[in-house]
This record gives structure tokens, sequence and C-alpha cells, in this order.
């Protein structure tokens, strides 16, 4: 498939499905009244389109610098530290975290940056099995800490379990949501001018220094923005793994290894997924909604076993 019929279908079934979304409500189906959709549904809408953009183009940039099909920011530990980061601040000072639009993000981005690092120090260099080992020892980590300070913080509890299960996307505002989506939008654009450095280092770290690639600043880039993205991501939707797996090799499978094709598609296909996995979820069980993370499971872990044994194999 050609990159142009890539995006034309891929516009086509995103406008579709944010139609969809937008007439999705709780238990009904329509436009609401009062312009209850533009209330309630749109913020929520522009949230998880934010926040799919940053996973599928992060998830692409992390396994292009890890030279590793199973790494996704959601199963390498980021994610988890992102929230870890946000459980941090709001354990010791939940007034405060309110105060400043960028406090929350900010912590976030913290979190999720040391978890970044330590698994770029750990992980990276070695194999699969290397790197899924320390994610998911990262991950253990972070969510014992956020475990521990949502026990101790009668606040903040059902917060930072919701957020665990990825279920912050029915409380998106777009006071909360705006400064996160800005942030989504710009580490997704930072990560663009990355694709020729990325396709040097799929040839290995020695060929990419011969073609004149700086392999070290690359890897500081890479871990830079995946961080913010995954950051970003976590202050609209919460913990949800799996689309920064799906939309790289979904991208991969038509248009072919090029990250320059790559990284904007993997983008567009993780808009269409989250927002499709959260619109499922709030319309298919209307009653009890399901969150976007446990739809994305259900779809991400069957293609995530075929990976892990193909690569294995």
């Amino acid at each position: 498939m050609t990159a142009t019929k890539a995006w034309g279908a891929g516009i086509i079934l995103l406008a579709g499905l944010v139609l969809l979304a937008l007439s999705v409500g709780a238990g009904v189906f329509g436009w609401g009244e009062g312009g209850s959709w533009a209330q309630l549904r749109l913020p929520r809408v522009l949230a998880a389109l934010a926040a799919g953009l940053a996973l599928g183009i992060g998830g692409a940039a992390q396994q292009g610098v890890f030279r590793n099909p199973l790494a996704d920011p959601g199963l390498t530990g980021v994610f988890g530290g992102a929230l870890f980061g946000i459980a941090v601040l709001l354990g010791l000072s939940p007034e405060s975290a309110w105060q400043r639009a960028w406090f929350i993000p900010a912590a976030a981005f913290a979190g999720a940056l040391g978890t970044s690092t330590l698994l770029a120090l750990i992980g990276s260099g070695g194999s699969s099995a290397r790197l899924l080992l320390t994610g998911l020892g990262l991950n253990a980590f972070t969510a014992a800490g956020t475990l521990v300070i949502a026990s101790r913080s009668g606040e903040s509890r059902e917060l930072l379990t919701n957020g665990a299960y990825g279920d912050w996307l029915g409380m998106a505002t777009l006071e909360l949501a705006w400064l996160p989506t800005l942030l989504c939008v710009l580490a997704a654009l930072l990560l663009l001018p990355l694709a020729r450095s990325l396709d040097l280092l799929s040839f290995g770290e020695d060929a990419a220094r011969g073609f004149g690639g700086d392999v070290g600043r690359t890897r500081r880039q890479a871990v830079l923005l995946t961080a913010l993205a995954a950051a970003a991501a976590t202050c609209l939707v919460g913990q949800v793994a799996f689309i920064g797996l799906l939309a790289p090799h979904l991208a991969r499978a038509m248009v072919g290894p090029r990250h320059a094709k790559v990284l904007p598609l993997s983008a567009l296909l993780g808009a269409i997924l989250l927002l499709g996995a959260d619109t499922i979820g709030r319309g298919v069980w209307s009653q009890a909604p399901l969150s976007a993370a446990a739809v994305t499971a259900v779809l991400g872990a069957p293609l995530f076993i075929w990976i892990a044994r193909r690569n294995h194999e």
C-alpha cells in the first residue's frame, strides 16, 4: 500500500470514528441535549486523539532507538514512571498539585524520564528478553510505589487507581486537558526530524556512525521525547499499554520500514486505535463502560505474544 492510500484511508476512518465517538454517550446514542456532546464528549475525544497520537509515534521511536519490535512505553515502564511521578506529587502536596496547570505534567515527565533513562542504561543493547525484563522490573517498582502512596493518601486513592487502570479519559475537560494535549502534539512534532537518524540506527550502531550518524545524540533525543510523549499521554488517559506496540507494526505493514513514513502514520494510527478503544468501551458496555486500557489489552495481548514468539524463533 502506498503512503497516500494509507493516509487517505486513515483520515477517512478517523473522521468517521470522531463522529461516532461524539454521538456515543452513557447508555444513549445521539448528540444529546443542551450541547452535552460539546461539554462532555468533545474534551474526551480530543484527549483520546492527542494521547493516541503521542503513544503511536512514541512507540515507533522507542522501537527504532532500541531496535526492538517489542518496545512500547506502556510495556517498558515509562507509563508507570509517569504515573509514579504524579503519585509522588499528589502524596507530598495534594493541594498545590492543582494550583498550576503545569505541575502534574511536570511531575509525570520527571517520572517518565527517570524510567526511560534507566531503561536506556540497563535494557538497551541486548536481547528483547533483556529489554522486557528491565521494563517489567521498572513497572513493578513504580506500580508498588504508586500503590504505597495511594494507600496512604485517601484523597488521591481513587484518582491514582483509575489512572493505573487507564480510566482518566472520563475526567477530561478542556481546562485540564489543554496543556497535556499541546505537549502530546509538541512531542510528536519534535520526534519527526529523528526519522533519518532512526533509519541509520536500524543498521546497527557501527554502521550508523559510519554513515555519519550521532548515535548518542539520537538516543538522548529519543529518550527525552518519548518520555515527554508518554508523560503527556498519561496525564490524559492514565496507563494504557499496546497502543505504542500496535500502531508502529500496522504502519510498517502498510508503508514499509522507513521512519519518515512510519513515524507520522504511527501517530495517526495511534489516535485511531485509542479513540476506537474508548468508543467501543463506552458503546458496547454502556451500563458498565470498559476503560480504553482494557479494550486495547484485549486487542494487543495476542499480537504481543505473536511478535514475541516470532522474534524469539
